[in-house]
Order: C-alpha cells, then structure tokens, then sequence
C-alpha cells in the first residue's frame, strides 16, 4: 500500500448528494437536537461558533439556529461549501452564516480569530495530518472557549479498515459501487447485531444510512485514537474532559467536549 501516493475520498461530493437526495426536516431536526444535546443550548447561546470540516454545513446552521451569535463554517472541498450555503437557504436563509473554502492547514487560516464553541466533528481523522490538525484547531479556542472534537476509536479491526478504504479509493467506479454494496449489507447486519436497533430507522446527528457507509468505505485519509490517548494528549495542551460520549459500535467516533482552562 503506497501511502505516499495522494490519495483522497471526495466527502464533499457525499455530503452534496446527500443534501440533494436525502436531507429532509425531520433529518434537519435531529441534527439540532443532537447538538442541543451534546453541548446544550446555554453553552452556544449568543456564543461564537467555528466548524472545522462543516460538511454539509446542517451543525453551524443547527448552532445558529440554537442562538450562536456569530457562526463560520469552513471546509477543504468545494462540493461541501455549496451544499452548505444551499442548505441553508433552505432553513435558515435569514441567519448570519458564513461558509469558507479553507483548510486547517491553510497559511492564513487564523486570520479568522478565536471562537467561543470550536467544534469539528469526524473531521481531523481524515486531514492525514490528524494531530497537526488537532493541534491548529486548538489554536482557536481562547482559554475558557469548549472544543468539540469527534475521533474513531482504535479498534483491533482498524489497520484492516485503513487498507479497506485505501483500496476503495483507487479502484475504478464499477468497484467502488461493488463495495459499497456489499458492506451495506455486511455493517448493516453487524450494527444490528451490536446495538440491537434497526440501523435503518431515525439515525443519530439526521445521518442517512446509506451515505453514512459511503463515508465510512471511502473515508481515506483514516486515523483514529483510544479515548485515552485524546484525553491525555489533550490535558496537555491545557484542556479537561468535561464530557464523553462513547461510539455505539467499536470503531464508531468517540465523542469529546473539553473545556479550554489553561492558555
């Protein structure tokens, strides 16, 4: 596996189609709800708020719908801005959002300040530079600012899936939907057997299911981490743990709330 090769999924392309074909209000809803849940409304209320890899733009246009004051949301893809400034003309056309084509590893990428709530859910996995990448995300909290970070889980299984997803990535389109179909069926039946719940009934954080399998097949560059080994490498950096939630499957995201106490 030539892991110098540049090799890379298209999540703005899933998120697009996503958005398209799938995103509906009750969808829309649960990603409010989720994030209501995960930070509470007090702590985003007249709070300013940064999504590093905003995907689909549905959680900055969720925070300013919970009350954050100022919202940005920046992405690496093209396709995913111009899902999330659609989307939110379709829900929250009067809100004061702003989308940007930027990465975290762009020169001038602090020019945009610090922000009270820092949140990048599932996205600094994927950067192939996942603790260069946290480190800079970090840059952005001020000191007594929460950063939400969402990190998958090391898992015996994890090395096969980084080859898993490698292999997705260079083969040709007929494969890839192959692929795609064999392990709807197969991570289907082994989250049924795992959490006991339908996996296709109302998914957590809107999600639909069939996109969430394409991100999870393609979703190359991958790295992951134990909870531990982010909340040490975290404490270190002058954050507490104030809140953790643990994946429903074992190579799912461990979720992070940390309060940013020392500068």
């Amino acid at each position: 596996m030539d892991e110098k090769k540049n090799i890379a999924f298209n999540f703005g392309a899933n998120w697009q189609e996503f958005s398209e074909n799938s995103l509906d209000a009750e969808k829309f809803r649960a990603a409010v709800d989720s994030l209501q849940k995960l930070t509470g409304t007090e702590k985003i209320k007249d709070m300013s708020f940064l999504d590093i890899g905003c995907g689909s733009g549905i959680f900055a246009i969720a925070a300013s719908m919970l009350g954050a004051k100022k919202v940005i949301g920046i992405d690496i893809s093209k396709e995913s801005i111009a899902a999330s400034m659609n989307n939110k003309s379709r829900f929250a056309p009067q809100n004061n959002i702003s989308f940007l084509h930027k990465s975290i590893f762009d020169e001038d990428i602090f020019e945009l300040g610090t922000f009270d709530i820092v949140y990048s859910w599932g996205v600094l996995h994927h950067t192939g530079n996942m603790y260069g990448a946290i480190d800079r995300a970090c840059r952005f909290a001020a000191t007594g600012s929460i950063f939400v970070i969402a990190i998958y889980n090391k898992h015996w299984s994890s090395s096969g899936w980084k080859r898993i997803k490698w292999f997705y990535n260079v083969m040709p389109k007929p494969i890839k939907t192959l692929m795609i179909c064999v392990f709807y069926l197969v991570i289907a039946l082994a989250k049924l057997i795992v959490t006991r719940k339908n996996p296709f009934t109302k998914k957590k954080r809107g999600m639909s299911f069939y996109h969430d399998i394409v991100d999870w097949v393609g979703g190359y560059p991958y790295e992951y981490a134990g909870k531990d080994d982010i909340i040490k490498y975290m404490a270190g950096k002058g954050f507490s743990c104030i809140k953790y939630v643990k994946p429903s499957v074992p190579t799912g995201c461990n979720e992070f709330v940390f309060l940013h106490e020392n500068p």
